[in-house]
């Protein structure tokens, strides 16, 4: 199945998945992976690999403190510096407490002009794992990865508007197959409301992903 589109949204609230994670795992699929790739706190097979495009070559290693025991408040990433093509941190930063060490780690474990891809959530409910702390708004973003030392910064916002938003606070409390059918009038009444209220889009993201690079 085509993995971005209407029915393929409704494909997967129908798998369990959050209108927040389908969104996230559209936009990686317009993202490239290079060369030896780190997966840092996002677990076991994470499903947003499958959407990503790869490279021919590319390696990809997962680097999580439930597997390896890493504190990635406190203890370095163990490769030694410049030596990683690329770093995936996917719905992470939100938990880590001391971000800033763990931002400044990667950039420093990156290859010149190596490539951190990276999501947040912003509309969501608390959900520890084991902590929750923060989110994160667009200029919080891109101060914290300026401040780490990135360069070539992108920052897009993923969802749509408020009522889509407010379905995907409640969705999962509803039986899976209740899911895309209850989708259908939050999405055609977002839809009008964002017609009517454009910058709407702006004020109301589920998330934000983001790229940097490390300095050449």
């Amino acid at each position: 199945m085509r993995k971005t589109g209407f029915l393929h949204t409704l494909s997967c609230l129908y798998k369990g998945q959050s209108l927040l994670r389908i969104r996230m795992n559209e936009n990686f699929a317009t993202h490239t992976l290079r060369g030896k790739v780190i997966d840092v706190g996002g677990g076991r097979n994470p499903d947003y690999f499958t959407y990503f495009n790869k490279d021919e070559n590319v390696t990809i290693e997962a680097q999580d403190g439930s597997m390896s025991g890493i504190d990635f408040e406190r203890d370095p990433l163990p490769y030694a510096p410049g030596t990683i093509d690329t770093i995936v941190l996917a719905n992470v930063l939100e938990h880590i407490y001391d971000h800033q060490f763990l931002l400044r780690e990667i950039r420093t474990t990156l290859k010149p002009a190596g490539e951190l891809i990276g999501f947040v959530p912003f509309w969501i409910g608390y959900h520890p794992d084991p902590h929750d702390y923060f989110r994160y708004t667009k200029e919080a973003l891109q101060r914290m990865l300026t401040d780490a030392g990135f360069m070539n910064i992108s920052i897009t916002p993923i969802g749509a508007g408020p009522i889509r938003a407010n379905f995907n606070t409640i969705a999962l409390s509803f039986p899976r197959i209740l899911r895309p059918l209850l989708y259908l009038p939050y999405a055609i009444l977002d839809q009008l409301f964002i017609t009517l209220r454009p910058n709407t889009l702006e004020r109301n993201p589920l998330g934000f992903v983001f790229t940097a690079q490390s300095h050449a």
